[in-house]
């Protein structure tokens, strides 16, 4: 008959390193932060980031995604020849009812490089518009497309 002998120093070892490892870790995990994440730009878009690419028809290289408030996407909007969309208006409001930059939802601009004939893209403004730039500036909380624009170049105002 064979007798297996236990080691004490090794599995004393083992259990201990199994039953305190994951209490290090979830400390680690759940620790202050110091800084903004390199990532909340791109993160906090993530969610409108597949109607960008239905709006591309998948085609062309996702370039940049970022926040954009209301006054920078009327500004971009300008810069490419553009005029801004008029405010959306609740059908009881009053006719000259402008919506505030309060009131304006959290929007994502999201951008991507590629080869857009006219007619590509179908809500493009303005829509005769070719070139190598799609960007589109997206609502967040209920994902929907607020603008798209053309160019055949990026802005040089895009780091607003």
């Amino acid at each position: 008959m064979i007798a297996f002998r236990w080691r004490r120093p090794a599995s004393v070892a083992a259990l201990a390193v199994a039953l305190i490892a994951p209490v290090a870790l979830s400390a680690a995990c759940s620790g202050p932060r110091s800084g903004a994440s390199a990532t909340s730009e791109v993160s906090g878009c993530a969610a409108v980031l597949p109607l960008a690419r239905e709006v591309v028809h998948d085609q062309g290289t996702l370039t940049l995604v970022r926040r954009i408030s209301k006054d920078q996407a009327d500004a971009l909007s300008r810069a490419l020849g553009a005029s801004p969309p008029t405010p959306r208006s609740h059908p009881h409001s009053p006719p000259r009812h402008r919506v505030s930059n309060s009131g304006w939802p959290k929007a994502c601009l999201v951008v991507y490089r590629g080869n857009y004939p006219r007619g590509t893209i179908a809500q493009a403004s303005p829509p005769a518009v070719a070139g190598h730039y799609t960007l589109v500036v997206l609502r967040l909380r209920h994902p929907s497309v607020d603008r798209v624009l053309v160019a055949d170049r990026m802005p040089a105002n895009l780091n607003l």
